[in-house]
């Protein structure tokens, strides 16, 4: 990340050349083709025990159970699926609506009793954009702030009790949703209540969260990879350039490529769980 004045400069001609600025002509391709779902088998130590995925309903996603070592009383599952394209912000508060919505019907379809909301809250992941280093000052400092925000993933955290039929047996149950890649990320944990305290299964399923939201990647194929920066034309250089690094690091962060080729899938297989999810040219939209 530049210190400098002359680093900002340069740093910010880097960036405007990986995207189009300003106005560019409609693709032709979809917005996304393919998506590619990238589960590794092993995140610290977590490790991957199976995937589930049906094809005749993609928009339901693909999901993913991992176990962690020394905890077989616990296990953690990450469901992934289609989000579209929107503000960060917007996006949990829509997905924590349908994630309430879910728990209501699975209670009502008898899948659990006496469910009880304990508490929910913003569970911040770090941003993989902070930069190490002295403090910024001046024009440095607005630019590495912009990226930070941009980059850094806010989800929300649910705890629940709930009771499992037939014989009522007591359960912690913990959800976390996030949005990135274009994509939700749903993790969701349960345990029962003798088998563990409430506190360690807090501490576990945060850690749980900490580590394999910011693994499992969604790696999208299509049109999305020729995304646009719009600059206001009244823009300082200095306010330019944290429009053109904020929205620079939201493209990114949609992880869009224009082939299979160039988002790396080959070189992940040996050590991934990889579902491909394959959509119509008007399914996806980028508004």
């Amino acid at each position: 990340m530049p210190r400098s004045p002359l680093l900002l400069a340069l740093w910010v001609l880097a960036v405007a050349a990986s995207f189009p600025v300003a106005a560019r002509k409609k693709h032709d391709r979809a917005y996304i083709e393919t998506s590619y779902l990238i589960a590794p088998v092993q995140v610290g130590d977590f490790e991957l025990e199976g995937s589930s995925f049906d094809p005749g309903r993609k928009y339901a996603g693909a999901g993913f159970r991992y176990a962690l070592k020394d905890h077989q009383e616990i296990r953690f599952d990450v469901y992934v699926y289609p989000a579209g394209l929107m503000a960060q912000e917007q996006a949990v508060r829509d997905g924590m609506e349908a994630f309430r919505h879910d728990l209501r019907l699975a209670g009502e379809q008898g899948t659990y009793t006496q469910l009880r909301e304990l508490q929910q809250g913003p569970f911040p992941l770090p941003s993989p954009e902070t930069p190490h280093g002295p403090p910024a000052t001046g024009a440095d400092a607005a630019v590495i702030k912009a990226q930070v925000e941009a980059g850094q993933l806010i989800g929300q955290k649910l705890q629940l009790s709930m009771s499992l039929p037939p014989r009522d047996w007591p359960l912690y149950s913990n959800g976390y949703l996030f949005y990135k890649q274009l994509y939700y990320f749903k993790l969701r944990a349960s345990a029962a209540q003798e088998r563990i305290s409430s506190d360690e299964f807090n501490a576990l399923t945060d850690r749980a969260a900490r580590l394999l939201v910011p693994a499992l990647q969604v790696a999208n194929v299509g049109g999305c990879a020729g995304g646009t920066i719009h600059l206001s034309t009244d823009a300082s250089p200095e306010q330019g350039a944290v429009q053109l690094v904020r929205q620079a690091t939201l493209l990114k962060g949609h992880n869009c490529h224009p082939s299979i080729e160039e988002a790396g899938i080959a070189d992940q297989r040996a050590t991934s769980k990889i579902v491909e999810i394959t959509f119509d040219a008007d399914e996806w939209k980028s508004q």
